[in-house]
């Protein structure tokens, strides 16, 4: 009843309910793909973000949360979807991190050295993977096409109380007829910030730079090569519970080469060829000493083209991936990636001795085999109108196969899993995934139109699901995989629409995601209702689990315009998302987004704006087994800046002011909620200045 209560209270919204991002300065690409791909200006972004995070930044967009670990980790969370279930591109090129391995990894991108960022679901998604929650497009000035010819750039400072935050960013851009050349730097230094509470949050402090440089040659009217690099690191604290620091530094390199062809026959509008070589790590010191080490090196070669065959207008990829990844786990001893010692033991000893004494193989040896994987992948999307009155239909279909090897030789021979448990544990696995989407528009009159989105998607189980087992130090928890993991297959359907009135915009979205073998975490508990815990750091457990699971929701927003001051108009905006997640067999999952009510008002006239935002964030109460429930929170925020307009370009001049009530502010979703509370009141000044 209270489920239905609160859908029907949701779908009888009055009609001064509307959108906060409904007015605001959205690029919508109809030309390729059915209201499926949504692009924001970063600057635009910005105004409503909390922090410098990739989830900060999306945190006020429909059904979106950040799942966040203190301020340097928000990885955007999209209608229940975390982890493997969100792609995060930059560029177009899968960006090398390991942030949907574990809360705790920061992304590794910087969402401030964007230009836009887009938010992919449906057809359009299912050319860069099958992603449940779709697929997060970071865009900066490396995939620009070619610059506008002369010299452009761009420097921003800004500061803010609380956390003492300095953060400094520039570009500059200089081209000729046919040599062109852009580079970029960001740097962000923050202190430990103060909760609602007035407390200091210990180990909060972060440190993020990148530097990008790219270089693009027009040797032919209608042909280009670019090279380009960007280097990324990041240090920064995890707010936990232990005694001593902890503490992860980030560094990311990334080389790449673009080629790229326009106009190449009738068919095909554009050709690209992308080939781009990664290398990351991060380390993880509690107190002084090194206790992990997470390296992954990713290559990437693709090849794209824009086509054109008959009244089909869509994007084909074909392309292949090699990551190998390596992790170290030992108390202060992880400063290189090794192989272990084999005396001639019998291999995974204590692991059985484990086994017959708890029942579980625990390990206090590295956590995980060193893992390599190749993976082939083909993709299609393409529009076609079905009538002069607008009605669109799109397709889309993705398959891959991926060749799995785990080498245990970096294990402890007595934690390598034993082979009379299981001969073929690290045995090279080949296995496909295939998955398909169908979209379809309809106009209902001149203002008002319908989407709707049905997916087949598959998910191969990633390594880390697969074979983690082990401690991770900034959860504070013990981790099981499972390597007998199934694919994850879901079936995705989406109903948004759309209506403008004369005095406003309305926007609707309903889902329901149907899971079948869903992987998840969940904490593990014996039959008296105690928390298991793990026999070396007497942590709580947790076990990588598959269940049937279904997600279901949506969001309705509205934005009025209240009245016309001088010409422009004074807009009120509302919002409100609502999600529920739970098994099929019953109960609810973990850490489900509870819902969140957003209202705005803005006025933006030329040379000025402002803006005032209110989010009522509700208690969570949709809770798991054992799940404690989070108490909801005030959100106010205000926004104010200035362009004035001089011969040596555009300067902006902005004040900004979040959590203005100063409240006590947990985000469910978080692992740390508990020890990593939202930042208290912040006021934030700033100045940028562009010239083109």
């Amino acid at each position: 009843m209270k489920k239905m209560a609160t859908l029907l209270a949701f779908a009888a919204l009055p009609t001064w309910v509307n959108a906060e991002t409904a007015l605001q300065t959205i690029e919508v690409e109809e030309a390729a793909q059915i209201h499926v791909e949504s692009s924001e200006t970063t600057e635009s972004l910005s105004k409503n973000a909390a922090g410098h995070t990739l989830g900060d930044y999306l945190d006020a967009l429909p059904n979106v949360d950040s799942a966040t670990y203190g301020a340097a980790v928000g990885r955007p969370v999209v209608k229940g979807m975390s982890g493997y279930r969100v792609k995060i591109l930059q560029n177009d090129v899968e960006a090398s991190d390991l942030s949907a391995m574990s809360q705790d990894h920061a992304v590794g991108v910087n969402a401030k050295a964007a230009e836009r960022i887009e938010l992919l679901k449906g057809p359009a998604s299912l050319l860069y993977g099958a992603h449940a929650g779709g697929v997060v497009r970071v865009v900066d000035h490396l995939a620009e096409d070619f610059p506008k010819k002369g010299i452009s750039g761009k420097i921003e400072a800004s500061t803010a109380t609380n956390n003492q935050a300095q953060n400094l960013s520039g570009q500059l851009s200089a081209a000729g007829e046919k040599f062109a050349i852009t580079a970029s730097g960001v740097r962000q230094q923050t202190q430990n910030y103060v909760d609602g509470n007035g407390h200091e949050i210990k180990d909060s402090d972060v440190l993020s730079e990148q530097g990008q440089l790219g270089v693009i040659f027009r040797y032919q009217p209608k042909a280009q090569i670019q090279l380009y690099t960007t280097q990324l690191q990041k240090d920064y604290g995890i707010p936990n519970d232990t005694d001593a620091a902890t503490r992860i530094h980030m560094n990311r390199s990334d080389y790449g080469l673009k080629w790229t062809g326009y106009e190449v026959s009738e068919q095909i509008d554009q050709l690209q060829f992308a080939l781009q070589t990664s290398d990351y790590l991060h380390d993880e010191t509690e107190g002084t000493s090194k206790d992990g080490l997470f390296g992954q090196q990713q290559t990437t070669a693709e090849l794209t083209a824009d086509y054109a065959l008959g009244d089909w207008l869509g994007t084909a990829k074909f392309g292949v991936e090699y990551k190998a990844l390596k992790v170290c786990h030992e108390h202060g001893q992880c400063h290189d990636f090794t192989q272990a010692t084999r005396t001639g033991k019998p291999l995974g000893e204590s692991m059985v001795n484990y086994i017959n004494a708890r029942g579980l193989p625990y390990s206090h040896g590295h956590p995980m085999p060193d893992t390599s994987s190749q993976t082939w992948h083909v993709s299609m999307q393409g529009e076609r109108p079905m009538a002069q009155t607008g009605q669109a239909l799109s397709l889309a279909a993705y398959l891959e196969t991926r060749s799995l090897s785990a080498n245990p030789d970096n294990i402890q021979e007595t934690w390598v899993y034993p082979s009379n448990l299981d001969a073929s544990y690290y045995k090279t696995q080949q296995d496909w995934a295939g998955s398909l989407a169908v979209g379809w528009k309809q106009p209902i009159h001149a203002q008002a139109d319908w989407d709707f989105n049905i997916s087949y998607l598959q998910r191969l189980p990633s390594v880390d699901e697969l074979y983690w087992n082990g401690f991770h130090h900034a959860t504070d928890s013990y981790i099981f995989g499972n390597r007998y993991l199934k694919k994850e297959q879901s079936v995705n359907v989406d109903w948004d629409i759309h209506w403008q009135t004369d005095q406003g915009d309305w926007q609707g979205n309903l889902f329901y995601y149907r899971f079948q073998d869903y992987i998840y975490q969940d904490t593990v508990y014996d039959a008296q209702g105690d928390k298991l815990i793990d026999p070396f750091h007497l942590s709580d457990v947790w076990m990588t689990q598959q269940a049937d699971a279904q997600f279901y929701g949506g969001s309705l927003a509205y934005a009025h315009r209240l009245v016309n001051l001088q010409a422009t108009p004074l807009v009120l905006s509302n919002q409100m998302d609502v999600l529920y997640a739970n098994l099929m067999a019953g109960g609810n999952l973990p850490r489900t987004a509870p819902m969140t009510w957003l209202s705005s008002l803005s006025y933006e006239p030329n040379a000025w704006s402002a803006k005032f935002s209110w989010k009522h964030v509700f208690k969570a109460t949709e809770l798991a087994t054992h799940e404690t429930e989070t108490p909801g929170y005030d959100w106010l925020a205000v926004y104010l800046d200035w362009k004035p307009k001089t011969e040596q370009g555009q300067w902006t001049l902005w004040l900004k002011g979040d959590n203005l009530l100063n409240a006590d502010a947990r985000n469910h979703l978080s692992f740390l909620k508990e020890t990593a509370p939202l930042m208290g009141q912040q006021f934030s000044v700033g100045v940028s200045w562009q010239y083109q």
